[in-house]
């Protein structure tokens, strides 16, 4: 468990982050997350630094670029990234979507014994999502289906960026984080311009801890 605080204590540091009510709800949090994790397999690896280096610090990483008030994490899963901006964004609402039971029930779990009143726990498919209050932002984080892991690159995010202009605002920003392929959004067709209808900002998020790159991408609507 010291191990785990030092790795934090780290991550934090380079992040700049010195909030020390955030910090423990990071450590409640991660707490929770593991031990559910060992019965209900509910993240990608078993592996605290891992986790704290790459999953938690990019998300983050995120929060400079991110505008204030209500925010929609679409594919939560346990609530990664909306959870941990929310320790950080109090006064702000923040939306977790999915629709995993599993999921769910780790979220309502985490919700209530972190006392997180600002968090609000959605069960739906994100085809299918009904979002009254029109969030500021859309968070993406390794969104993934039966039908976008076909895909390439691009018709991913076409995929992605109808799929949530028909149930949210078009005008709402959209912020995904990703790997590499970002990249390609530097070398845009006119023809995906004009059928994505958006512009792309590519954001490097800067890590001493991975030679592999991550990137934050932001879609507007033109």
């Amino acid at each position: 468990m010291s191990e785990k605080n030092n790795d934090l204590e780290d991550a934090l540091k380079v992040l700049a982050f010195n909030d020390s009510a955030a910090k423990e709800l990071l450590n409640e949090y991660m707490v929770l997350l593991f031990q559910w994790h060992e019965k209900n397999n509910i993240l990608s690896t078993r592996d605290i630094k891992y986790f704290i280096q790459r999953d938690l610090f990019d998300s983050l990483s995120m929060l400079k670029y991110l505008p204030d008030g209500h925010l929609l994490d679409v594919g939560t899963g346990a609530g990664i990234p909306g959870i941990l901006i929310s320790f950080y964004r109090p006064y702000s609402k923040i939306t977790l979507l999915d629709r995993r039971d599993n999921a769910i029930r780790f979220l309502e779990h985490a919700k209530l014994k972190l006392n997180l009143n600002n968090v609000t726990i959605i069960k739906s498919d994100a085809k299918k999502m009904n979002i009254e209050d029109t969030p500021k932002a859309v968070l993406i984080k390794n969104f993934s289906n039966k039908i976008i892991s076909k895909l390439g690159f691009e018709d991913k995010l076409i995929h992605i960026i109808s799929m949530i202009r028909e149930r949210i605002a078009i005008e709402t920003p959209i912020y995904m984080l990703t790997g590499s392929p970002a990249l390609q959004l530097n070398n845009l067709s006119s023809d995906f311009k004009d059928i994505s209808r958006s512009t792309f900002q590519v954001k490097k998020i800067i890590t001493p801890y991975f030679s592999t790159n991550r990137y934050l991408v932001v879609i507007n609507h033109v």
